[in-house]
């Protein structure tokens, strides 16, 4: 299939499903900015292609008057007036119960997906400013998962000691600005997991923003929009009173037949016509705007308990700690001191360490996470001055700098660090220990 130039190669660019992030933000950025351009293009395919509105015309309208008057009703905006009430004589009145809103759907559709989009933005653009290649790190540790023995070992450790430098675990720099119970700066180790925590913020806030926005643009002086109304509409639906009767939530919102006023200059004199009006496009509105308002729930639910989920898993220090220690424990490193594993998390991997091994273990598996967390740990150990010593099935940790075994074996009772016996198997996973005892 033939694309345009250039045109594909941006979308594709810049709309892609990315590797670094999670479901929840490909929920907001690329499915729901997906539908809404879809539901935009539908719209205006209908409106600008096939025929949005038709109304009855006097007698006396032929051929371009008829084309003439149905053009400006759809312009300059048609009002509605149940059939139960009779039609005001007051024109103002006849203002205020017009709809305002079917022409620019598609318009409003498509802003609202860029507005789906723009956190994701700022998140691509502001994240590599951290020195941290999110993308790389990511990528190379899903190709791990397809690596033979002797290049997974070999690869495994690579990618170690780049993560290992992107965070910086060789210095420890302490600043006196803490947000909670972390430091927050760039070249802290807090930097993308502060600016990743703003962007859950942001689609927070986009998704209460975007009710907001239909709620305004759907309402008129006359007929609220309304908070619940797609509970409303769903009862209506239920009941089989949505297309039996006027009298409903949906007819007011999306009424099938309106009412037009247009003046005709013939001659020295004006003639005022009114005229009734079939908004056939409001039919395919209805439907899509149902579907989007219980979307959008859907979106918030999911982003609210994707942003508190987030803040929990890292910002407090012992929920990371417990985190990363399970995952240490998973490939046989059971007895593991406390402080050790604290200071790790605290000044070695820190929150971005963490936020960088959750997108690894979500694209490319928990076997790899938990072989890239090892190395990071032994990377650790040996960048504070512990010299490891491995033995068949185990090894043990002796400082090169005097004072520091003590700090880093308190709480092991000098019970040596059980190393992994996946390491050189084929396809990595861990296996039980070989060694009775030491």
């Amino acid at each position: 299939m033939l694309g345009i130039p250039f045109l594909d190669d941006a979308i594709s660019k810049w709309f892609k499903p990315q590797t670094f992030d999670d479901p929840v933000d490909r929920l907001n950025y690329f499915i729901t900015s997906t539908l809404l351009t879809f539901f935009a293009l539908m719209v205006s395919a209908k409106q600008y292609v096939g025929s949005p509105i038709q109304c009855w015309m006097p007698m006396e309208f032929k051929g371009g008057w008829e084309q003439y008057a149905e053009d400006y009703c759809f312009i300059k905006n048609t009002y509605y007036i149940p059939f139960e009430q009779e039609i005001p004589n007051d024109m103002d009145d006849r203002h205020d119960a017009e709809l305002n809103y079917y022409q620019w759907v598609p318009i409003v559709l498509a802003l609202q997906a860029v507005m789906f989009y723009i956190p994701n933005w700022i998140w691509k653009t502001l994240h590599q400013q951290s020195g941290i290649d999110l993308g790389t790190a990511v990528s190379d540790a899903h190709g791990l998962r397809g690596m033979r023995q002797s290049e997974r070992a070999k690869e495994t450790v690579r990618l170690a000691t780049y993560m290992s430098e992107c965070l910086e675990m060789k210095e420890e720099r302490r600043s006196p600005h803490r947000f909670f119970v972390f430091r927050v700066g760039r070249g802290l180790g807090s930097y993308v997991s502060m600016l990743y925590l703003f962007v859950k913020f942001l689609y927070l806030v986009n998704i209460v923003g975007q009710f907001l926005i239909i709620n305004s643009f759907l309402s008129s002086k006359t007929h609220e929009f309304g908070t619940w109304y797609g509970f409303s509409a769903l009862k209506e639906l239920w009941d089989g009173t949505m297309e039996t009767t006027d009298a409903t939530t949906t007819a007011d919102i999306f009424p099938r037949i309106t009412m037009c006023d247009f003046k005709v200059r013939r001659l020295a004199n004006i003639h005022q016509y009114t005229v009734q009006c079939v908004i056939m496009i409001n039919m395919f509105n209805e439907k899509i705007y149902l579907f989007i308002w219980f979307w959008f729930l859907f979106v918030a639910i999911c982003t609210l308990i994707n942003f508190f989920y987030s803040c929990l898993s890292l910002i407090p220090l012992p929920i990371r700690v417990k985190s990363t220690k399970t995952m240490l424990k998973h490939l046989g490193n059971e007895s593991l001191d406390k402080k050790v594993v604290r200071k790790f998390v605290d000044s070695g991997l820190r929150p971005d360490g963490v936020l960088l091994l959750r997108f690894i273990e979500g694209h490319a598996g928990a076997i790899v996470a938990r072989e890239l967390s090892e190395k990071l740990y032994e990377e650790f150990l040996k960048n504070e001055g512990c010299r490891l010593h491995k033995g068949p099935g185990s090894h043990s940790t002796e400082s090169t700098t005097p004072g520091l075994e003590d700090h880093y074996t308190e709480g092991f009772d000098k019970t040596p660090l059980m190393v992994p016996p996946h390491m050189g198997n084929m396809g990595g996973y861990p296996g039980p220990p070989k060694t009775k005892g030491l």
